[in-house]
């Protein structure tokens, strides 16, 4: 393709690289937010370059970006996603200021740089290169920068849905969820597009008992209850709960084989799916994200009690963030928290609940996104899986947009680590394979 073989890719990463730079150092840490001023710096580029661009303020400093390419054809649009905010960063833990969007050792480094603002700035230097190479569209191409989305998108994605869900009506989406891994899979590079979701459940568990002094411990005393129940749910073992998910995976596969689809059905509904999954359950359960895919999950994240050293308290809670495969049932997952506990003096109570979301991979996008990959990349793997955190697909997926997650880099290990902690970095070369990829889908699926 000329208009990529054309393109001066060192001159387009330098110009990247001092755009992500400088969005680094807009600290968006949510809580509170302050989206705007990232917003309003987006605007600013789209605006420099001709691009239709607008904010929409869902509160006070919070605000959501949308810029658009207009295409000539009859195709629906596709939305370029991210999210504005970031993470809280304890500075005294970091080599570098997380907000000082510096580069070193070929690196990017701050916070944001992967979550979510580098795929953001690789979704922009995408639109900006299709349009100062005037590239005919056969759909619009919208970009679109949300607040709030790591407190669950109340203020962005989901204000947006709930306020201005013209402006979101398209059939395609590709957001974050998944990456690329160098060596993740059996030592060989691979890229993991998620085409759904777990859903978050997180419940406050609360213990009732008696208070009194420190010097007088009872068998009522609220942190023992509590401790005792947390006790039985960390010494559950979580039945493997990954069929449905993996059935549309190994479908997928099916199709690509050209293997019999009533075939593998019949296969799918027999025992040997069975067999399979506990097999696969010795050896995937090893590993943290592939044990999160397979089943439900439960984490303790919060622990409150007490006020004094020698006051026994009245009160104990803790908070579980709890995260659901689809088809998996809210009501019998708390039922069964609750047998597992075995004791009526702990409460329950949901926090946040949103329902895991999944979208079919037989698409013209998910084919497109396939091919950049394995054209770019082509000694990787190119393997679906489903997220085990949530993200603002499920927004559009409710919407009926079919959404794909993939940061489309091979990161390594220790920059997957980084994400949501210390030294949060993005190196310079994945940065670039990042834009060519969304660049390259952009133009297999959106050029006339």
């Amino acid at each position: 393709m000329e208009t990529i073989t054309s393109l001066d890719w060192d001159q387009v990463i330098e110009e990247a690289t001092r755009i992500l730079c400088d969005y680094i150092r807009i600290d968006t840490t949510n809580p509170p937010g302050n989206e705007l001023a990232g917003a309003e710096y987006l605007q600013k580029i789209c605006e420099r370059e001709g691009i239709e661009v607008e904010i929409f303020s869902s509160a006070a400093n919070r605000a959501n970006l949308l810029a658009r390419l207009i295409g000539n054809g009859p195709k629906e649009p596709i939305i370029l996603l991210s999210h504005i905010d970031v993470v809280g960063a304890e500075k005294s833990e970091w080599c570098v200021d997380p907000f000082a969007g510096v580069v070193k050792e070929e690196y990017i480094w701050g916070r944001g740089s992967l979550d979510c603002k580098g795929l953001g700035v690789m979704e922009l230097m995408s639109l900006i290169l299709l349009r100062r190479n005037q590239i005919k569209l056969k759909r619009d191409i919208i970009l679109l920068a949300t607040a709030d989305e790591e407190t669950g998108g109340e203020m962005g994605a989901g204000w947006m849905v709930r306020n201005h869900a013209e402006k979101l009506k398209a059939k395609f989406a590709l957001n974050e969820g998944g990456v690329g891994m160098k060596g993740g899979i059996g030592g060989r590079d691979a890229f993991a597009p998620c085409f759904g979701e777990k859903g978050p459940c997180w419940i406050r568990l609360t213990a009732e008992g008696l208070p009194g002094h420190g010097s007088m411990p009872s068998k009522d005393n609220a942190n023992d209850i509590l401790i005792n129940a947390l006790g039985r749910l960390q010494g559950y073992d979580y039945p493997l709960r990954g069929g449905r998910w993996i059935k549309e995976v190994l479908l997928y596969f099916a199709h690509k084989e050209s293997l019999s689809r009533s075939l593998l059905l019949r296969l799918l509904a027999s025992p040997l799916l069975s067999i399979i999954l506990f097999f696969l359950n010795g050896s995937l359960s090893k590993n943290k994200r592939f044990n999160a895919m397979l089943r439900n999950t439960v984490a303790l994240t919060n622990l409150r009690a007490g006020f004094k050293e020698n006051v026994i308290p009245s009160r104990s809670e803790a908070i579980l963030d709890c995260r659901l495969l689809p088809g998996a049932s809210t009501t019998r997952f708390i039922r069964d928290l609750q047998k597992i506990i075995s004791d009526q003096r702990i409460k329950a109570e949901i926090i946040k609940n949103y329902d895991a979301s999944q979208s079919p991979l037989d698409t013209e996008f998910f084919e497109v996104i396939e091919t950049v990959l394995r054209r770019n990349s082509p000694q990787a793997l190119v393997m679906p899986i489903l997220a085990p955190g949530f993200t603002d697909s499920r927004w559009l997926r409710e919407q009926g947009l079919v959404a794909y997650g993939l940061i489309p880099c091979l990161l390594s290990s220790e920059e997957i680590d980084s994400i949501h902690g210390r030294d949060e970095r993005l190196s310079l070369e994945s940065f670039k394979l990042g834009i060519k990829n969304i660049y390259e889908i952009c133009l297999d699926l959106c050029a006339s």
